[in-house]
């Protein structure tokens, strides 16, 4: 994408793509005007990526064919499991499916914010979905699908039960980190 225009960059890390995001390792594409402010920047937060992360990127690279394939395994059983779930709970949420990437928006039928329905998923639930309203999409929650299957399944399950307490108006105790 860095050939889009002279204020285009490209970015890319280990995080979704390589499903390593303790590397905190990436990389970006851009004009040398602001490639020279980003790594002024980087410079200012960290002088060097740590050793052991720099090691294991470089493994990671060359395994990158396989990493990738077991990675598409995994995103499309948590796709195919997610469409089933929001096709059975379609009186509680709905999405529309990621068509290039590992996020997607859960559109929540209950009258809250978003903040505070993650908070809920994460104190109550065990659950942690980003709030929507972090990202201008408030009734939003972001839903990642590159998780293990088996925990991400189990992640949808509890989400359930989280949003039909909530859509029940049961909200004494929300974000307590106790069960409602």
């Amino acid at each position: 994408m860095r050939n889009l225009g002279s204020r285009a960059i490209s970015v890319g890390t280990f995080s979704k793509p390589f499903g390593l995001p303790g590397l905190r390792l990436g990389w970006l594409a851009a004009t040398e005007d602001i490639v020279k402010a980003c790594w002024s920047a980087r410079d200012y937060v960290s002088l060097a990526p740590g050793g052991l992360s720099d090691f294991l990127a470089s493994v990671a690279l060359g395994q990158r064919d396989q990493i990738v394939a077991r990675n598409q395994v995994i995103m499309q059983q948590n796709l195919d499991y997610a469409e089933g779930w929001f096709a059975k709970h379609s009186e509680l949420a709905s999405w529309n499916a990621p068509r290039g990437g590992l996020l997607a928006l859960l559109k929540y039928k209950v009258d809250l914010p978003s903040d505070l329905v993650a908070n809920t998923l994460a104190a109550d639930y065990s659950v942690m979905l980003a709030p929507g309203s972090t990202f201008g999409f408030e009734g939003h929650l972001r839903i990642g699908i590159g998780q293990r299957p088996e925990i991400f399944a189990e992640g949808l399950e509890r989400t359930a039960r989280c949003l039909e307490r909530l859509t029940l108006g049961q909200t004494v105790g929300v974000g307590s980190g106790r069960p409602l």
